[in-house]
């Protein structure tokens, strides 16, 4: 019993630790993007998170490295790198440059709906009542963050045009959904999971560099700028976030973990109010309570699930 108590309280510091983190991201990139480009922003956290996990990975696991593979995990966790860690980031990092963190991170945190969804179609899940009541929080608050942000552009801007900024969080959202499909059936292959983030990190690195010298934009990254080092804090901040929340969801339960990740866009507001200036971020009441109603459905949703 006394242990049990004793990882819980692990597991809740832990999963503390990575709402942080997570919501540590989203300060960094809206500030380091103030002045820098989003896709240096995109590379820098992608190779931070190659830095970090890769060696943690070899380090952790013992030779042969190919035999903590199955064809099928190796592809699961591609999958989940270039939906996840590539295409998202570079959505969700496109959306906070444009709309602000605080606005980005609930619609983000919608996530937790389309992975739902997924799961029923593609996994055959169940979806229950409980399920079904975080979904209509979830929606009602994007749908204040909606009204917010169409607010917040004034007159001169079309509908459509806001529809069209609000695309890009959602798009995002339905790819970081998508992506524990594709790391469940990874570690149904028996893969442990830092290998299988360390497959997803360097794939996404490798296909956007890729991305960008087939657009031709991969240029040099400026390693003395101020923007580079906002960059480099976000990505060892979501590095760590990653690495906690697997820690905990090892050492307590679901239910212990989940109601303190989603947290992370109520974090993600106070932070940008203590921290941000206002020509950054405009928070304002709405955005508060959208945000709040959103981590309850996010985390009815989760623990549920």
């Amino acid at each position: 019993m006394v242990l049990e108590a004793s990882n819980s309280l692990l597991g809740v510091g832990l999963a503390s630790v990575a709402a942080v983190g997570f919501a540590g991201q989203f300060l960094c990139v809206r500030l380091g993007t103030d002045d820098g480009d989003v896709t240096d922003a995109v590379l820098v956290v992608l190779c931070c998170n190659v830095l970090i996990v890769v060696p943690i990975a070899f380090v952790t696991h013992a030779p042969p490295y190919s035999a903590l593979f199955t064809p099928l995990s190796a592809i699961s966790f591609a999958a989940a790198g270039i939906a996840g860690m590539f295409v998202a980031r570079l959505l969700m990092f496109t959306s906070i440059d444009a709309l602000g963190a605080s606005i980005t991170s609930p619609v983000i945190a919608s996530n937790v709906l389309f992975a739902t969804v997924f799961a029923v179609v593609l996994l055959g899940e169940r979806l229950t009542a409980s399920h079904f009541l975080g979904i209509v929080l979830i929606v009602a608050g994007i749908a204040v963050v909606s009204w917010e942000t169409a607010a917040a552009t004034g007159p001169d801007r079309s509908l459509r045009e806001t529809g069209t900024m609000l695309a890009l969080p959602v798009a995002a959202a339905v790819c970081i959904g998508i992506e524990p499909i594709f790391v469940s059936t990874g570690l149904a292959e028996g893969t442990p999971i830092l290998p299988g983030l360390a497959v997803m990190a360097t794939v996404a690195t490798v296909c956007f560099t890729g991305y960008l010298a087939w657009a031709g934009s991969l240029g040099r990254v400026p390693l003395r700028s101020a923007s580079t080092a906002w960059y480099v804090a976000g990505g060892v901040s979501t590095t760590v976030a990653f690495l906690a929340y697997f820690a905990a969801l090892t050492v307590a339960p679901v239910v212990v973990v989940m109601p303190l990740l989603q947290l992370t866009p109520l974090l993600v507001v106070v932070l940008s109010v203590l921290f941000l200036p206002r020509r950054l971020e405009r928070v304002t009441w709405r955005v508060t309570a959208a945000a709040t109603v959103v981590v309850l459905g996010t985390t009815l949703v989760s623990v549920v699930g």
